[in-house]
């Protein structure tokens, strides 16, 4: 039987060894060279941000660069001893916590006793602390002793997603860094690196897939192209990816904004069923859904398409698609969705619950054309009768369409859901447009 070879995920085969190597955080490396350089070194940092932005990262680089013994330009030389064991985790000076497993204070007071000794190897005594917010409160009270009056030799790195959840008394005696997101086109260029380093071939579709399923976290990114190798192998195809991810694709969501559009519930519950039969995931469904409608937002409101994080084709689509909806109706739907959201997540029947939703994003619409038709019909009949005043040649039915969102804001409170309700909402619209003070609407 074979030896293995010892298999790295890509995560921490191509982690960063340097300062520039570490994506989309310039501000906070730069700052931390510059101290590098200058000699001017804090015995306390706190790193801030979303997961897998390299704030652990950054933090295992700024301990190697203080005690490498070979420094160019606040750089690691990472061929150094220092610098090897650094990066092996075998370094007698280094020391890291997880406080999401050691949050107690006999932890923290393991720390304390450590911090006595005076370094070992290295120049500094370092101790980096990943999810310092996991820690209890006592634990956080024994840590603000050794923040308050540290050795010249020790440097702390706290690490945080929540840093709401750190005590302001440790955070006022940390110099604090806020990590962002990382953009899709630099998770792009990084994944593409390592395909070529790993000689796997990608097509551009999967790519953004990828870098966009990440969040903006590069480590989340990197887990689904190890995954994608797993099952496609050295040529990634977006066909297979999506097939593999079993994610709902683009114009699966442009179809039910087109059965929205169209008020077609027996269509769109039809549709919805059979994504189901494919083994969708709800939740998946639910938040594409949202992120759909929002993009349609920012085009029927901005017709900006560079706010999108989509391909030029996708953006395309979703021009094309904005032409049949307006802002105010856009905005209802999203209303719809947002108000059932809370319910979706704790439903013991998501199904039952996105199919009614469904029907009541098409009835939303739907009441919407209609009065849109009826009032177009109405100003047809008036100005042939003469009882009107007279009626532009051109009016569109988008006219309509836009003093229906004015009145349906107008009546939003009286909560106009029965036929007779939009009836009398329609006749009192109608008696205000034309000084129609005996008109009714005919009864079927």
């Amino acid at each position: 039987m074979a030896e293995s070879k010892g298999y790295q995920v890509s995560a921490r085969k191509y982690r960063p060894q340097r300062f520039d190597e570490v994506s989309s955080q310039e501000f906070v490396t730069d700052t931390l060279k510059n101290a590098i350089i200058t000699e001017k070194i804090a015995h306390a940092y706190i790193l801030s941000g979303p997961r897998g932005v390299g704030k652990t990262t950054i933090a295992r680089i700024f301990a190697k660069a203080l005690n490498c013994k070979n420094l160019q330009n606040g750089e690691p030389c990472n061929v150094c001893d220092s610098c090897v064991e650094i990066t092996k985790g075998t370094h007698p000076d280094v020391f890291e916590l997880d406080a999401a497993s050691n949050r107690g204070i006999d932890d923290v007071r393991a720390i304390q006793d450590a911090a006595k000794f005076y370094p070992i190897k290295g120049k500094k005594k370092f101790f980096i602390v990943d999810e310092v917010h996991m820690l209890t409160g006592a634990a956080f009270n024994a840590m603000l002793k050794i923040l308050e009056e540290p050795p010249e030799y020790l440097v702390f790195i706290l690490a945080t997603t929540n840093p709401e959840k750190v005590p302001q008394t440790i955070l006022s005696r940390c110099q604090r860094f806020i990590l962002k997101r990382i953009k899709i086109d630099e998770i792009m260029g990084n994944i593409k690196e390592i395909a070529k380093e790993e000689k796997i071939k990608i097509d551009e579709e999967s790519l953004f897939l990828i870098a966009k399923l990440g969040d903006g976290a590069l480590r989340d990114s990197q887990g689904i192209f190890d995954m994608a190798v797993s099952f496609c192998g050295e040529n990634i195809k977006f066909e297979e990816l999506n097939k593999f991810l079993n994610l709902p694709d683009k114009e699966t969501f442009f179809k039910i904004s087109d059965y929205i559009q169209e008020g077609n519930s027996k269509e769109i519950i039809s549709f919805f069923n059979s994504l189901i039969d494919q083994g969708f995931d709800l939740q998946t469904f639910f938040n594409g859904l949202i992120e759909h409608l929002r993009n349609l937002l920012i085009i029927t409101s901005t017709s900006n398409v560079e706010l999108l994080n989509e391909s030029d084709v996708i953006r395309s689509r979703y021009l094309e698609t904005s032409k049949k909806y307006t802002e105010g109706q856009v905005l209802r739907l999203l209303k719809i969705l947002f108000e059932s959201e809370g319910r979706f997540k704790f439903s013991g029947n998501q199904k039952l619950l996105l199919e009614s939703i469904l029907i009541e994003l098409c009835r939303v619409n739907a009441e919407v054309k209609d009065l849109a038709e009826m009032i177009a019909v109405v100003n047809a009949l008036k100005n042939r009768s003469g009882e009107a005043k007279p009626v532009k040649q051109n009016f569109r039915i988008t006219q309509s369409v836009v003093e229906v969102d004015k009145a349906i804001a107008r009546n939003e409170e009286k909560q106009i859901n029965t036929e007779a309700q939009v009836k009398k909402s329609l006749a009192d619209m109608i008696k205000e447009m034309f000084n129609a003070e005996d008109y009714e609407i005919p009864q079927n």
